[in-house]
């Protein structure tokens, strides 16, 4: 890859690149929340079901919290919802570092996973204060790439220190979350202002109308975060079929072998992530998404036919390329047709149905597992992320007609 690709990255505000270092520091310290299964088990002492019950009720709990911080962003700001959550969230994680009883800790993992949570919007509404369109799509794109950087060190680190070190992962993932916090502190402003977006009506909504209004006012948005449901939904089984799969084809080299694909996943967005901003910058996000979702559609088609590793690893590649167009473009298009004052309630809507979406998914491909084939369940997945790619085109075609 050539090196004028990165140029994709040059001169974008200051503050984007604040938040490009501060998010991979934060990510570089993700201990906790994905080693939380082991940490409750073999740790703590919970068993499988209780472990199972405390996951759902971790996930009914955070489903609040994430629309309370989007309320919040935009009534309070941005920076201020994002400092003071990251900020007692570590304070939370701190306390699980010091005290030695198991009850206590899960109290406090409960209160700073919800903290965390609700400052979660906070970084998607900062971004779309922050930049303009001409370059809204290269900053998320350089945000994602840092939060991938980041999470290709964090399994490694914790990997090492979980057996012997506990104590010491807790601190350190909020010392690390403390540290991004500094940085933006120290050098981003607050960046709620009072600019507002042009609806298709050729109104601007008021900043006191209520999320579901503008949603109603803007059926495009609100049509766009219920397509990408589907994207979700299909996209979950990439952790949790395919590590069957692997299982069951593979048996005790199931999960080394699943571990190159995901150690591949990680080496192509961490390579290709440029490239593929760079080339698809002059293109509509609907139209990417949607081609996005087409090479979901083969990879999901491939892994339902193929039983070979260096098929199961071209297959793999083919779904990387599409996550990396989907998820940069579609924080885009949520930035490009919100209105400022709602950001925040927006992108926790959008956050709140992707993690519905995301927890029914095992749920109902789980049931079809087990009463078909991989074959079945991938052809199943398949056909619905089609519809998901093609109803986003259609989308496409429809915001054409429209001056938003």
């Amino acid at each position: 890859m050539k090196n004028r690709h990165f140029t994709t990255y040059s001169g974008l505000p200051k503050e984007i690149y604040i938040l490009f270092w501060a998010r991979i520091i934060n990510c570089m310290g993700s201990f906790i929340l994905p080693l939380l299964t082991l940490i409750l088990t073999q740790k703590l002492g919970l068993s499988k079901t209780e472990t199972g019950n405390f996951s759902a009720l971790l996930t009914l709990t955070q489903a609040p919290s994430l629309l309370l911080g989007g309320k919040l962003v935009d009534a309070i700001g941005r920076k201020k919802i994002l400092i003071t959550c990251q900020v007692l969230g570590s304070v939370s994680y701190l306390l699980c570092g010091i005290v030695n009883n198991h009850t206590a800790m899960i109290v406090f993992i409960v209160i700073a996973s919800n903290l965390f949570v609700a400052a979660s919007p906070a970084y998607q509404a900062m971004v779309a204060d922050l930049t303009a369109p001409e370059n809204r799509k290269a900053s998320f794109s350089l945000l994602y790439l840092g939060i991938n950087i980041g999470m290709t060190i964090s399994p490694l680190l914790g990997g090492l220190l979980f057996q012997d070190h506990l104590s010491l992962l807790f601190i350190l993932d909020a010392a690390t979350t403390l540290a991004s916090s500094f940085l933006i502190a120290v050098f981003i402003k607050e960046t709620k202002s009072g600019r507002q977006k042009i609806t298709a009506a050729g109104g601007a909504p008021a900043e006191n109308a209520s999320v579901f209004h503008v949603l109603k006012a803007m059926p495009i948005l609100l049509l766009f975060i219920v397509f990408m449901s589907i994207y979700d939904f299909t996209y979950t089984q990439w952790n949790f079929m395919l590590p069957l799969q692997f299982g069951d084809l593979y048996n005790v080299n199931g999960a080394r072998f699943f571990s190159i694909l995901t150690a591949l996943n990680s080496f192509i967005v961490i390579m290709f992530t440029p490239l593929l901003t760079h080339l698809t910058m002059k293109f509509r996000p609907l139209v990417v998404i949607s081609g996005g979702g087409v090479l979901f559609f083969l990879s999901f088609v491939t892994f339902g036919l193929v039983k070979s590793l260096p098929l199961f690893l071209a297959a793999g590649a083919i779904f990387t390329f599409g996550e990396i167009v989907v998820t940069i473009h579609s924080g885009t298009f949520i930035a490009d047709h919100s209105p400022s004052a709602h950001l925040g309630r927006i992108n926790s809507i959008s956050m709140f149905m992707q993690g519905a979406a995301r927890s029914l998914s095992p749920l109902v491909m789980g049931y079809v597992l087990s009463r078909t084939s991989y074959f079945i369940a991938w052809s199943s997945i398949a056909a619905f992320m089609l519809i998901g790619a093609a109803s986003i085109l259609l989308l496409n075609k429809k915001s054409q007609n429209q001056s938003i």
